[in-house]
C-alpha cells in the first residue's frame, strides 16, 4: 500500500481554500461588514479564483488514483468535502 503525499496536500490546500471561499462568498452577501482591502483582496483572490482550480486539481488526480485502482488514503469527510465544494462551486458559477 502505497501512500500518495501529493493527493494528502492538494486535498489540505483545497480545503484551506474552500473555507476562505465560504467567507468570500459570505462576505459577498455581507455589505455593512467593512474590512482593510489589502485582506479582501487576498480573501477575494484566494476564495473566489484558487478554491475552484485547486479543487478541480484535487479531482482530477482522484480520479487517476480511481481509476489506476490505487488505494486513496484521506478521511472521507476531506473527500466528501472538497468535492461537494466542487459542485457548489460550479453551480454557483452559473447563478
Amino acid at each position: 500500500m502505497q501512500r500518495s503525499p501529493i493527493l494528502a496536500f492538494i486535498s489540505k490546500v483545497a480545503i484551506i481554500a474552500n473555507l476562505v471561499y465560504l467567507l468570500s462568498t459570505l462576505f459577498l452577501f455581507i455589505t455593512w461588514m467593512k474590512i482593510p482591502r489589502d485582506i479582501a483582496q487576498f480573501i477575494a483572490v484566494m476564495g473566489l479564483e484558487l478554491a475552484p482550480f485547486v479543487n478541480l486539481i484535487f479531482a482530477f488526480i482522484l480520479l487517476i488514483h480511481f481509476l489506476q485502482k490505487k488505494v486513496i488514503i484521506l478521511p472521507q469527510w476531506q473527500t466528501i468535502f472538497n468535492l461537494g465544494m466542487l459542485v457548489v462551486q460550479i453551480a454557483l458559477l452559473f447563478i
